[in-house]
């Protein structure tokens, strides 16, 4: 596990090297199909070390799987990250929660299942992903990305210097929240990682169920705080990583709760981090490569170096009120990053840095951030005409007059636009907007 995170940093690291020079790596059909292959092998000689090598050598099989699973498993999630991100934030956050709980139970299913079918079917996952992003890999192509763009040639050095120090700043916020989850899930899960094998399968049951619960109380929560991801991390995600380390510091199996607590919040800021990359790359106009590729090394190595740390506090601590301690400090530690957080300008949309086209009047901005979302989602320009019409809460009637063309004409523009967001109602389309677009 410990090898499959120093690749996934190392691999994480150097796709955000590439990114400056490839911002989009969905375009490329070898590209999904050498992360697909790294994963498929690695996982084979993982799950069957010893029939890929003589025996001997089935240790060094084991870890070289585990090694070029890291790092094909980080292209994937870039993968999919460019893909969810052309949907939108709301619609990442449904995908991922989605995923979570299908996956959830998948995993439950093969754990009851007799151990070579557990390993047949586990070899061949990465297979069936990288098989399910290829048919949907068009959107990738189709879609427009921050790279299509051409500077303009009245843009100066000085009109192109907040959108540059913005997002540098969103670079470092991101990196510096992951590092900070990273630590804290890292640490916990390396308390657990001399415990006895019954705790431990205990505790991963407990951590499906925590990841299901966490991944479900998303979709309650996004309609109180209505998308705002700032109290969404800092008022939900933290408070349950604090309680985990508090039940943790109690005897068994008050602990075992804690366990599930914190795993509970750090899914729940996993889901966050997806739907995160989508509104920084939107309304940034970066490629999302960049945010999540950085986002996900900072993330790995803080488990892997809270997951270190955690195993050897474990070693060092030989007595109840020690690791009390260590809890305590834990709590602490999160209480004060909360608070800082707090402290920091965040506007009322979401995280820190979301108004890079605060310079220009309302209409402007309303129809240049329409034009984007066009672009985006592959619309002509009469639909993105249609488009600005249903945005403004027109119904067909106004539209068809507006546009001169038949009311059957406007309902066909209508009913395409819809397809091409993924929604079924003028309502959702204006709910995505308003997000997707900073349409306000």
């Amino acid at each position: 596990w410990l090898l499959s995170l120093l690749t996934n940093v190392l691999g994480y690291g150097a796709l955000f090297v590439m990114s400056r020079k490839r911002p989009v790596f969905g375009r490329s059909s070898a590209v999904p199909l050498v992360a697909g292959a790294l994963t498929l092998m690695g996982t084979l000689l993982v799950s069957y070390p010893s029939a890929a090598s003589f025996n001997e050598a089935s240790s060094f099989a084991y870890l070289f799987g585990a090694l070029i699973t890291g790092v094909g498993s980080a292209v994937e999630v870039i993968l999919w990250g460019e893909l969810l991100t052309i949907l939108g934030a709301r619609q990442t956050i449904v995908y991922s929660m989605l995923a979570t709980v299908i996956g959830s139970a998948f995993y439950l299913l093969l754990s009851f299942l007799p151990d070579q079918v557990a390993r047949f079917l586990t070899v061949g996952l990465p297979a069936a992903e990288m098989w399910l992003f290829t048919r949907k890999q068009s959107i990738v192509r189709t879609a427009r990305q921050p790279s299509d763009e051409v500077a303009s040639p009245d843009a100066s050095p000085s009109s192109r210097k907040p959108r540059l120090t913005t997002t540098r700043k969103a670079l470092l916020e991101i990196a510096g929240i992951s590092l900070f989850f990273g630590l804290s899930y890292g640490l916990m899960k390396g308390f657990f990682a001399l415990s006895s094998d019954n705790l431990i399968t205990v505790r991963d049951y407990l951590n499906i169920v925590a990841l299901i619960l966490g991944a479900t109380a998303i979709l309650v929560t996004t309609s109180v705080f209505r998308m705002d991801f700032r109290h969404m991390t800092y008022q939900v995600a933290l408070p349950l990583m604090a309680a985990g380390f508090i039940f943790f510091s109690l005897t068994y199996p008050l602990d075992l709760i804690g366990f599930a607590l914190h795993q509970m919040g750090y899914q729940y800021f996993y889901i966050i981090i997806w739907a995160l990359w989508a509104l920084l790359a939107r309304k940034l106009d970066k490629p999302v490569a960049r945010f999540a590729s950085l986002s996900m090394m900072m993330l790995m190595a803080g488990q892997l170096v809270g997951s270190i740390a955690g195993a050897q506090l474990v070693l060092l601590a030989d007595d109840p009120y020690t690791m009390a301690v260590v809890a305590a400090c834990s709590v602490f530690v999160i209480l004060l990053v909360s608070l800082f957080a707090f402290e920091s300008p965040f506007p009322e949309s979401g995280w820190s840095m979301f108004d890079p086209l605060g310079q220009d009047g309302p209409a402007p901005r309303f129809r240049r951030s329409l034009k984007k979302l066009a672009e985006m989602r592959g619309l002509s320009p009469r639909e993105t005409e249609v488009l600005e019409l249903l945005a403004k809460g027109r119904n067909c009637s106004f539209i068809s007059t507006q546009l001169v063309i038949s009311e059957e004409t406007a309902k066909t523009h209508i009913k395409r636009i819809y397809r091409k967001f993924g929604v079924h109602s003028q309502q959702a389309l204006l709910d995505m907007i308003e997000l997707d677009g900073d349409c306000h």
